[in-house]
């Protein structure tokens, strides 16, 4: 008997730990309220961004970049990277000529800082444009049979901007 009076007192508190430990009824997809709204087909739904989505950047395509950010030095101050990863050859430097490289504040940028594709061609000079594994691309201008030659590297993100120039002239 005292077998059965122990196992009725443990039935009744595991009975009360149960009723205590019964979740509480949840509410159905319908009346729980979204952690986030949901979109909208219009743009005032949308959350703004710090960082210009690549549909609001002007030139999207490179190719229309190039062309514009090579004529208009409004556009090549606002897409050059602050700083600018800069290069040159120092011709001067002994025992041979090294490579220089610094990080160029955008105040110290010598506008254009880059010259107009269009007007290569009448200089005698010839560009090359590259697209790297990372997606960057490089234009590449050069004097033929010279040393003389400059290249250019842009990243999207999300717009086109000009992130190193390296001048490789002797």
């Amino acid at each position: 008997m005292r077998r059965n009076r122990s196992a009725a007192v443990l039935v009744l508190a595991c009975g009360v730990a149960l009723v205590a430990c019964t979740p509480e009824p949840q509410a159905t997809p319908t009346e729980a309220a979204p952690a986030r709204p949901a979109p909208s087909s219009t743009a005032a739904a949308v959350q703004p961004t710090p960082v210009l989505a690549s549909s609001e950047c002007p030139y999207p395509q490179f190719d229309a970049f190039l062309k514009h950010f090579g004529n208009e030095i409004t556009l090549q101050e606002k897409a050059t990277a602050d700083p600018l990863l800069d290069s040159y050859v120092d011709a001067e430097a002994e025992p041979e000529p090294r490579k220089v490289e610094s990080r160029l504040a955008l105040a110290d940028v010598e506008w254009p800082v880059m010259p107009d594709p269009a007007a290569l061609a009448g200089q005698g000079r010839e560009m090359q444009v590259s697209t790297l594994a990372d997606g960057q691309r490089q234009v590449q201008i050069r004097t033929p049979d010279s040393s003389d030659q400059q290249t250019y590297t842009f990243a999207q993100s999300p717009c086109w901007t000009l992130v190193k120039r390296e001048d490789e002239s002797i």
